[in-house]
């Protein structure tokens, strides 16, 4: 399936909910997008493996490279995306996508879970709670 914004919900992707820790808590990132908070996330390219595609979107779409996948690297299938749980300490930043130039993304903002939670897409919830519960269980 050809990749446009109309098949995006449907197409094979992978993606990372990211965390930082900002003075002592977790926050999640979330990136702005069409009326919602996204996470970087994208499809799956000819002969790329879905963990790599995650990465790679990662630092497409914010900026980061340095992913340490604290929790393991299980992920979880939400709809048609795998998603992984990893923990960076950079800020990140939007930049135009290297290939088509496009800004993809408004702004990013490092937040709290339920703020993520609220403003998230609704095929995107069950993937930040999951994050969230295994952040929280491992920080206590």
């Amino acid at each position: 399936m050809k990749w446009t914004w109309d098949t995006a919900p449907e197409s094979i992707g992978a993606g990372v909910v990211v965390v930082r820790k900002i003075d002592g808590e977790y926050k999640v990132l979330g990136l702005w997008s069409r009326g919602g908070y996204d996470i970087p996330k994208g499809h799956v390219e000819d002969g790329e493996g879905v963990f790599d595609t995650a990465i790679r979107e990662t630092e497409e779409e914010a900026s980061i490279t340095d992913l340490y996948f604290k929790w393991g690297n299980e992920p979880i299938e939400v709809s048609h995306l795998t998603v992984y749980l990893a923990e960076t300490t950079q800020e990140g930043k939007i930049i135009p996508n290297e290939k088509t130039g496009i800004i993809e993304h408004e702004h990013l903002k490092w937040m709290d879970w339920d703020e993520m939670h609220e403003k998230t897409y609704d095929y995107l919830k069950s993937a930040v709670e999951w994050a969230k519960e295994k952040v929280l269980k491992d920080d206590n």
